[in-house]
């Protein structure tokens, strides 16, 4: 018993915050998309006597955080569009899987920028705030925040042209 629980832990550390970037990719919130990796690992939990048969963990773990994203949206929001999730859902799963790491080497290089350039780049970006309403909601000129998310941008470029290509070519 001591080795699933040892194995068990190994791929939570490996896995947990690559999932939590792939599950917020479907919900758009952190903190519902860290509820469904940890209800995942439960459920894993709950089958880590059956962990062996598992031919791949990753591409399990991947599998049941995505239909666990699409479940929570099915229930909650009826009428949310899953045009977007679908088109994702289409992709091989090993496309799926390249995707999500990298989503998540992006997102890793979000989180270093510094604070107020981060916070500024995801209202541009993520959110779609115009920058006149950016330097409304902080105070700032709409030249400050066009600077913020340029540099933002050729912070993000200069580290990983790949996964800068990939989301913002």
């Amino acid at each position: 018993m001591r080795v699933l629980e040892k194995k068990f832990s190994v791929y939570f550390h490996t896995y947990y915050r690559q999932l939590c970037l792939h599950a917020l990719h479907f919900t758009g919130n952190a903190e519902d998309a860290e509820d469904v990796v940890q209800e995942t690992f439960a459920s894993l939990w709950d089958k880590r006597e059956q962990i062996e048969s598992i031919r791949s963990v990753k591409s399990y773990l991947y599998t049941a955080v995505r239909n666990n994203c699409l479940t929570r949206i099915r229930d909650a929001k009826p009428t949310t569009s899953l045009d977007m999730v679908s088109s994702y859902e289409d992709l091989p799963e090993e496309d799926q899987i390249r995707r999500a790491e990298m989503e998540a080497r992006i997102w890793k290089m979000i989180d270093e920028l510094p604070e107020r350039r981060r916070e500024i780049f995801l209202m541009a970006k993520r959110d779609g705030i115009s920058y006149k309403e950016i330097a409304e909601q902080t105070g700032l000129s709409v030249k400050t925040v066009e600077n913020h998310v340029f540099r933002a941008m050729q912070s993000l470029r200069s580290k990983d042209i790949t996964a800068w290509l990939f989301f913002f070519a």
